[in-house]
């Protein structure tokens, strides 16, 4: 049985969430090149665009609700994103000074930002527990299927 707080499947979920808005990311910030945005500018509209993508995917896959109300979860979880968002820019443009295309400089700045961002919502805004069903599916796909485990200590 996988506990309903275990780390490794909450990452694993949230791969899948930071995954999803990379790919919104990514997309956005070829079409704001290609529409003749400068490449900082660019980064950053484009991980704003991920980071609402974002949001709204970890409180359905990866999180559930810290309990501190939806605005206080709001401000917490923009707090989070704006420290991403100054490393996902610190790297672009070190990247960018070292000679590193555009697109290279973005795609390298992921892995610390993901990092990151999981760190910092599971300890600052949501709660470390799973959505249900999320951990149920984790638990049929490692083949455990016992009773259910809320989270709470017994």
């Amino acid at each position: 049985m996988i506990a309903r707080t275990d780390i490794r499947l909450q990452f694993v979920c949230y791969l899948m969430v930071g995954g999803s808005a990379f790919l919104v990311e990514l997309v956005s910030f070829v079409l704001l090149l290609q529409a003749g945005l400068a490449t900082i500018p660019a980064s950053i509209a484009s991980f704003l665009a991920a980071t609402a993508a974002n949001y709204r995917l970890s409180n359905a896959i990866a999180f559930r609700s810290g309990g501190i109300g939806r605005g206080r979860e709001a401000l917490r979880f923009a707090f989070v994103a704006l420290v991403g968002l100054g490393l996902n820019t610190g790297f672009v443009w070190l990247l960018l000074a070292l000679g590193e295309p555009p697109l290279v400089a973005k795609i390298a700045a992921v892995a610390p930002v993901l990092a990151w961002n999981f760190l910092g919502r599971r300890l600052f805004v949501f709660s470390a527990s799973i959505p249900e069903a999320s951990w149920r599916l984790g638990n049929r796909m490692s083949g455990n299927a016992g009773p259910v485990d809320d989270g709470r200590a017994p």
